[in-house]
């Protein structure tokens, strides 16, 4: 006699990356769960706009804080 699984069949299983907010993740990390969630059912349009607005929040935050590091050089 089989017991029953632990995940209902047709859900797929939980990733824990689903449940972090999109700046603490890699960029690989990010996309991996962006293309999870799209796979899933999910707008494409509002993940990649999702996904540019944090990657270009992180680029703009390390273009700062070089500059505020050059100026106080300075």
């Amino acid at each position: 006699m089989r017991s029953a699984p632990d995940e209902p069949t047709g859900v797929p299983p939980h990733d824990p990356e689903d449940d972090m907010p999109l700046a603490e993740l890699d960029a690989r990390a990010r996309a991996d769960a962006a293309l999870r969630r799209i796979r899933d059912g999910a707008d494409p349009a509002g993940e990649a706009l999702d996904l540019a607005n944090t990657m270009n929040d992180e680029a703009m935050g390390r273009l700062g804080g070089a500059v505020r590091r050059w100026l106080r050089r300075s």
